[in-house]
C-alpha cells in the first residue's frame, strides 16, 4: 500500500461512489474532499482519470475481458481498478510498468487475493495496446471503424454516426475525445475593470466576447471562492456566444434554464450593453429555479422570475405569471436550451457514451425537442427572436428537429436568420462577437461548433425572427 499514490486512491474511490450512486463522477468531487486532500498536480490527474475511465469504459472493459478467463466473476471494485489503470496504458501512454506496479498495488488494496490476476492481466493489456487500438482482432472490412472507436473510447455506432453526419469533422472530433478540453470562465460584470487575483492565478486570456476568458487553471477560480460567490461562472465559450445572442431590450423567456449558466451570461451582458430587460427562466426542476435565482442574488443583479415544470405545456407553466400579467405573456426572444444527447459535450461529461442509446438520438430526443419548440414559439411575440440551441452535434437533434418545425403550421410564421444579426451584435460590447459567429455559421446563418483538440464544445444554435401571427396557436 505505501507505492499507491494519492491520485489514484481518490479515482478509485470517486468511481466506485458514482457506480454506487449512479451519481456523475464530476459532482462527486465537485461536492466531495477527495480533490480537496490532493496537491493541485494530483488533484489534476486524479480528475483527469476519473474522467477518463468514465468516458472510455466500454473499450476498457473491451480489453480487459480478452485477458480474463471468466470476465463474470470479477468483482464491481477490482473491475474498476483494473479500468483505471487500463485507460493509462491505452490512453495515457504511461509506461507499463507504472501501469502494472499501481495497478497491482489498487487490486491488493480491495482484494489481495486478486492481485496475482491484476499483475497478469495488465501486463498484457499493455502488450497487446497496438494490436487492440488498432483492431487487429476485427474482421477486415469492420477493422477502419472498429479502430476509430477503440482510439476514440467511444462505442462503435456512435462513431460511425459521427462518421457519417461530419466527414469533414470526423477526425477532429473523435482525436478530441481523449484529450482534456479547454476551460472559459465569464465575469461578473460588476467587477468589469478590475483585476481580481484569483483572475490573474488562474492564467487567463481574452476571448473574442466581452466577460469571456479562457482559464489555464480553473482551480485557482474555485479555490479562490469566485463561483461560490458568483463572481464568475465556468461556460463554454461557444454556450457564452449563444447566450449572448439572447440579450436583447424587452422581455425573454429561457426554457431549459438549469441552474442558471446562461442567465448569468445573459444578465451580465444586459448590464455590459446597459438594456433594461425582463427575464423569465424556466426549468423542469424547482431545485434547479431556486439555486439560479440564489446565483443571480449573489451576484448583485436585476431579479429574475422563475417558473418550473414541464415546458411542452407553458400554459401550464406560466399560468401564474400569466395571471399576474393579466394577459397571455408573449415575448421579444425566447430561448430554447434544449434538452439534447450531448455529443458536443462528451469530454467533460464521461457518462454520455455508454449511457446513450441509439433511439435517444434518432427518435426520442428529437421528438421532446420538437415538442419544447412548438410550444416556445407560440410564445414569441410578432417581430421577436426564438433561438433554438443544443449541445450535441447529431444532425437529427439540430438540423433535423428544425426542418420538422418548418413545415409545421406554428414554423411557418418564423424565418431563419442569422445568428450572427442578432440584435446584440449591433451593440458596442459585442460587435467583435458576430465575427468569431460568423466563422462558425453555415450558408443558412446556422450555428455550429465542434469539439476538436485544444478547441471548444460543440454546440449548435438556430435563430428564427416570428414574421406573422397566422400560425399561432
Amino acid at each position: 500500500m505505501a507505492g499507491l499514490t494519492p491520485a489514484r486512491r481518490a479515482t478509485l474511490d470517486a468511481l466506485m461512489q458514482a457506480q454506487e450512486s449512479g451519481r456523475y463522477v464530476r459532482d462527486i468531487f465537485a461536492h466531495g474532499d477527495q480533490l480537496g486532500r490532493l496537491s493541485s498536480r494530483d488533484a489534476a490527474f486524479a480528475l483527469r482519470l476519473a474522467l477518463g475511465v468514465t468516458a472510455t469504459e466500454g473499450c476498457l472493459d473491451d480489453a480487459l475481458n480478452s485477458h480474463l478467463a471468466k470476465p463474470g466473476k470479477v468483482s464491481a471494485r477490482v473491475r474498476c481498478c483494473l479500468r483505471i489503470s487500463a485507460y493509462e496504458a491505452l490512453y495515457l501512454d504511461t509506461p507499463a510498468d507504472v501501469v502494472v506496479s499501481q495497478g497491482v498495488e489498487l487490486v491488493r488494496s480491495c482484494a489481495k487475493s486478486a492481485s496475482g490476476l491484476a499483475n497478469a492481466v495488465l501486463r498484457r493489456v499493455c502488450e497487446n495496446r497496438t494490436q487492440f487500438l488498432s483492431a487487429e482482432d476485427a474482421v477486415d472490412e469492420q477493422r477502419p471503424i472498429v479502430s476509430a472507436a477503440r482510439r476514440s473510447g467511444l462505442p462503435v455506432w456512435l462513431v460511425r454516426a459521427i462518421t457519417r453526419a461530419h466527414p469533414l469533422e470526423s477526425s477532429r472530433v473523435l482525436a478530441a475525445q481523449t484529450r482534456p478540453a479547454p476551460t472559459a470562465v465569464h465575469l461578473n460584470a460588476r467587477l468589469d475593470g478590475s483585476k481580481p487575483s484569483w483572475l490573474d492565478q488562474a492564467q487567463p486570456a481574452l476571448l473574442g466576447l466581452a466577460g469571456a476568458y479562457r482559464v489555464a487553471h480553473v482551480g485557482a477560480v474555485a479555490h479562490a471562492g469566485a463561483f461560490d460567490r458568483a463572481d464568475a461562472v465556468a461556460s463554454d465559450f461557444s454556450a457564452q456566444l449563444i447566450a449572448t445572442a439572447a440579450v436583447a431590450a424587452g422581455s425573454c423567456l429561457e426554457i431549459g434554464a438549469g441552474r442558471g449558466t446562461k442567465t448569468f451570461v445573459m444578465q451580465s451582458q444586459a448590464i455590459r450593453a446597459g438594456l433594461t430587460r425582463t427575464h423569465v427562466a424556466l426549468d423542469l426542476y424547482e431545485g434547479k429555479c431556486a439555486a439560479n435565482a440564489r446565483r443571480i442574488e449573489l451576484a448583485e443583479y436585476p431579479r429574475v422570475k422563475t417558473a418550473f415544470g414541464d415546458a411542452r405545456d407553458l400554459d401550464a407553466v406560466l399560468g401564474a405569471l400569466d395571471r399576474e400579467a393579466a394577459r397571455r405573456m408573449e415575448f421579444d426572444t425566447v430561448l430554447v436550451d434544449a434538452p439534447c444527447s450531448g455529443t458536443g459535450t462528451m469530454r467533460r461529461h464521461g457518462e454520455i457514451p455508454w449511457r446513450l442509446a441509439r433511439t435517444d438520438v434518432t427518435r426520442d430526443l428529437p421528438e421532446l425537442q420538437l415538442a419544447l419548440l412548438s410550444a416556445a414559439a407560440a410564445r414569441v411575440a410578432v417581430g421577436g427572436q426564438l433561438l433554438y440551441a443544443t449541445c450535441s452535434i447529431m444532425p437529427e437533434e439540430n438540423e433535423g428537429v428544425l426542418e420538422r418545425f418548418a413545415r409545421s403550421e406554428m414554423g411557418s410564421a418564423f424565418r431563419v436568420e442569422p445568428l450572427s444579426q442578432a440584435p446584440a451584435f449591433c451593440l458596442e460590447p459585442f460587435r467583435h462577437a458576430a465575427d468569431v459567429i460568423r466563422g462558425h455559421e453555415d450558408e443558412r446563418g446556422l450555428f455550429h461548433t465542434y469539439p476538436a483538440p485544444d478547441e471548444f464544445d460543440g454546440h449548435f444554435c438556430a435563430r428564427m425572427v416570428r414574421r406573422s401571427q397566422a400560425s399561432a396557436v
